[in-house]
């Protein structure tokens, strides 16, 4: 069963298009969750969805020309997975035949209340843990958990991550198979790095790692995780 305190991990990708209503649930979800992205229409939040590590999608149904539900189409496209809830002030036969096909886990009535919004997300993490999406598998010896954000080895240890070493060893698995130039790595970390200190902080990422096969550095271009 899922912890209230695991919703710190959750990323969330939220679209409203009424400007107060996003405000007041963005808000909430702020004080609940890890990390928010809160757009107004559809075409934001693809580019959200496609750009960024998403654990959950919250999506008003009504949105101009790219409804919520031709979003959560596009995402099932290539992730049947991934927990999505439509919002709604009116429930209409068709929507809701429609939002049936796409696998969700609530759909719900708008203003979203903060119970209804709780319950939701106590769905999505036990619906992420059910599929092993809070996971990413490195290698045969070695796992990334998302929510702890640690590395669990196949002996039973658990080694835990600094700051910077988590948001580097996030974004290489986000991008799992191209190369991150260094300059990606500079800009993404919280703190500017010097070519010097990126270098010790993917030492120390290897090292952790035990088996390091798996991280490449390519000469004068960045590194890729394969």
């Amino acid at each position: 069963m899922a912890k209230y305190s695991e919703f710190k991990n959750l990323s969330i990708l939220y679209a409203e298009d009424d400007t107060d209503l996003r405000f007041i649930t963005e808000e909430t979800l702020r004080l609940v969750v890890g990390k928010v992205y809160a757009v107004s229409n559809g075409e934001e939040a693809i580019k959200i969805y496609e750009n960024n590590r998403i654990d959950m999608v919250i999506l008003d149904i009504y949105m101009g020309k790219f409804s919520g539900i031709d979003v959560a189409k596009a995402i099932r496209i290539h992730n049947d997975k991934i927990p999505i809830v439509i919002v709604s002030g009116s429930v209409e036969t068709s929507d809701l035949l429609e939002a049936c096909k796409l696998n969700l886990i609530e759909y719900i009535r708008k203003p979203i209340e903060f119970n209804v919004l709780i319950k939701v997300l106590y769905q999505a993490v036990d619906r992420l843990k059910a599929q092993g999406l809070l996971m990413a598998k490195i290698n045969d010896e070695l796992t990334y958990d998302f929510f702890s954000k640690s590395f669990l080895h196949t002996n039973g240890e658990t080694t835990v991550l600094t700051k910077n070493e988590i948001h580097a060893m996030e974004l290489l698995i986000q991008n799992r198979g191209q190369i991150i130039p260094y300059e990606t790595f500079s800009n993404t970390l919280e703190d500017e790095m010097s070519d010097g200190a990126l270098k010790n902080l993917i030492l120390r990422l290897r090292k952790k790692m035990g088996d390091d096969s798996n991280l490449r550095n390519l000469s004068k271009i960045g590194y890729k995780l394969v």
